[in-house]
């Protein structure tokens, strides 16, 4: 049984990670092992309006109906989706998410109605609400960037003493990135939010790419899926439409599962079989090192006093064999 109720921060799309993430957490709900407090959605792999209707449409098949979905941040705080372009041919940055360059997703966000009683909570006060009113901790999943969760600690600071952990799928340490050479997407996308995040005085743990580059879906579990679990739903609905024609075209093709990653540290982190503790901040300069991660484990080494804050955990290296047993048991629900 997780300790503490979860607050789950995504830019959740139907064919994201953040779904199969999502997905993982609600098979523990189910078992009575876990609670999710809330869902809130921002802008990152796709706008944030079509993410929570997205979400709004899964989570009653994921059996949590009763959770609440509240909309957040359409923009980054300072990134521009105008310099997308202008950025992407000076600097390399090859996928934009909600900003072009990606097949499956929308191309502009929803206009969203008004609610009809005028009471829907924008994510960042709900995010502020369940903080302060909580009696106990919360843990907070963020696998989107984070827009939503450095508003709420800007307007309301009081909060970070209730955030009793705080997973981040985000950065790239040692390895290259996957939107520019330098950065990770969520890191890119917002990288001054990321920024006020990672100085807290949190517990994080940060799931970078250093070890999701590793864990991948690639042909050969795809068609070991397909056998074992063709039949089940969220095979049917969420594997074979993201995976199947692309394997006919691409035997070579390889994706990481990033967010699940992340969740599942969350999960259990006995997953964890290598992590560095560092003090993390992330690049806010205009050019081609935004969104950098920047770490170091000892502060004298640059002459700097250390930081009052935790040192983040940041996994490096995690049991493959038992992650992937820990996501069938959670994700596959209807065997063959």
């Amino acid at each position: 049984m997780l300790d503490h109720p979860i607050l789950i921060d995504t830019d959740f799309h139907r064919y994201a990670d953040d779904h199969e993430a999502v997905a993982m957490l609600a098979a523990l709900v189910g078992r009575g092992d876990a609670q999710i407090a809330g869902v809130t959605t921002v802008t990152g792999n796709a706008w944030a309006s079509h993410c929570a209707e997205q979400a709004r449409q899964s989570l009653p098949k994921l059996g949590l109906a009763d959770v609440p979905v509240h909309q957040g941040a359409e923009q980054p705080l300072i990134h521009r989706q105008s310099d997308f372009a202008h950025r992407s041919r000076m600097y390399g940055a090859a996928f934009g998410g909600a900003w072009g360059n990606a097949d499956l997703l929308e191309s502009s966000p929803l206009k969203q109605p008004k609610p009809a009683n005028g009471e829907e909570a924008h994510a960042v006060e709900f995010l502020i609400q369940q903080l302060r009113g909580a009696s106990q901790p919360r843990t907070i999943l963020a696998i989107g960037p984070c827009t939503n969760l450095a508003l709420a600690i800007r307007i309301a600071p009081d909060i970070v003493p209730k955030i009793g952990s705080l997973y981040v799928m985000g950065g790239a340490f040692y390895v290259p990135g996957n939107v520019t050479p330098s950065s990770e997407f969520n890191w890119w996308f917002d990288a001054e939010s990321a920024a006020i995040v990672m100085e807290q005085d949190i517990e994080v743990t940060i799931v970078p790419l250093d070890v999701t580059d590793n864990i991948v879906v690639d042909i050969e579990r795809y068609r070991r899926w397909e056998g074992q679990y063709g039949d089940d739903r969220f095979f049917r609905e969420f594997h074979e439409p993201k995976f199947g024609k692309v394997f006919e075209n691409d035997q070579h093709f390889a994706l990481p599962v990033w967010d699940a990653l992340a969740a599942a540290c969350l999960i259990d982190s006995s997953l964890i079989t290598r992590s560095e503790s560092l003090w993390v901040t992330v690049d806010c300069s205009i050019g081609p090192s935004y969104g950098r991660a920047i770490s170091y484990a000892d502060a004298r080494s640059f002459n700097l006093d250390e930081p009052s804050r935790p040192q983040a955990k940041v996994v490096m290296q995690i049991d493959e064999d038992r992650f992937w047993s820990v996501y069938e048991s959670l994700i596959f629900s209807e065997k063959a």
